[in-house]
């Protein structure tokens, strides 16, 4: 029905006269009829015609019984099931015609899927059955990693949510103190005593595993020249790589959209009146035309007769 939006009428009855679209009213009238029209609720909008039509009791009983996902129909759901066919194999064949050969060759779809489970099951996707073992062995001790997701899982599973919701979280890291610092309190350097009892300990009990010393600036601590000079050497990397010159095309992307006839010219019914032919007093039931066009004749049941016309 959308070919007639831009026409007052929505088709042609069987004398060809045209039909017009129903009279619309605007929202402040449909305002006034839904408060006043008792079956407002059970009225419905059909395309086919363009009319509103009112729904009856028991066009809204079978909606309602759709909705709710029962059965449409009477009778009884849990009636007791009849077998009306046969469980019995006929040894006769009904055809004379030889088997087909897909009967007795392998099938290569069922060689596919074979294929693709036997590689699944090497590569480790699928883990094969194993056969249950006695009761009486112990159980060898199955270890995992504690904060790893399992590759194989899938995220959206009941077990994956439920082992992120009860994870451990893995420890964090502690922070940098004073004693990490390139100039650290006085309080945290080591005297000459502590330095040698901490050689003397064992690398296990000691409590930091670097020596504190302290330095005017940051510049003159052992790691900033080789930072400085990864840092440069980097830069040189960049600066220095070979470039090459891409030539970028510009396209009006209006261009690309193909120009497409506009859906007027497009309406397969005819718009303009041509030629009248007249002849026929009754309803024309068939028209045959010539092969090459020319000449056409029609059929009318009114005092049955044919016409031929020029075309």
């Amino acid at each position: 029905m959308e070919w007639y939006n831009d026409y007052p009428h929505l088709g042609y009855d069987w004398e060809g006269k045209k039909i017009l679209k129903p009279a619309k009213g605007d929202e402040l009238d449909r305002f006034l009829k839904r408060m006043d029209d008792p079956e407002f609720w059970k009225t419905v909008h059909d395309k086919s015609t363009g009319q509103d039509v009112v729904l009856s009791n028991e066009d809204v009983d079978l909606i309602m019984r759709l909705q709710q996902g029962k059965l449409t129909g009477q009778g009884d759901p849990y009636e007791p099931y009849e077998d009306v066919f046969s469980g019995e194999v006929m040894k006769t064949s009904l055809v004379t015609r030889p088997p087909h050969k897909r009967s007795f060759i392998p099938s290569l779809l069922e060689k596919e899927k074979v294929g693709k489970l036997v590689h699944a099951i090497k590569m480790g996707w699928i883990k094969p059955w194993k056969p249950q073992t006695d009761s009486t062995e112990e159980p060898e001790p199955q270890f995992y990693a504690l904060w790893e997701k399992e590759k194989t899982e899938d995220p959206q599973s009941k077990s994956a949510r439920a082992r992120e919701r009860n994870a451990t979280k893995a420890p964090k890291m502690k922070l940098p103190g004073h004693a990490e610092s390139y100039n650290p309190p006085p309080e945290y350097l080591l005297t000459d005593e502590e330095k040698k009892k901490r050689l003397e300990q064992d690398p296990e009990d000691r409590t930091l595993d670097f020596v504190p010393r302290s330095y005017p600036s940051m510049r003159l601590t052992p790691s900033w020249m080789p930072l400085a000079r990864e840092r440069l050497d980097r830069c040189l990397d960049l600066y220095l790589c070979p470039r090459k010159t891409v030539l970028k095309v510009h396209v009006n992307p209006e261009d690309l959209i193909p120009k497409l006839p506009k859906p007027k010219d497009l309406m397969p019914f005819p718009t303009v009146q041509a030629i009248i032919y007249r002849g026929h007093t009754g309803i024309v039931r068939g028209i045959s035309v010539h092969p090459d066009g020319q000449f056409f004749a029609s059929g009318t049941d009114y005092f049955p007769c044919i016409r031929s016309f020029c075309a």
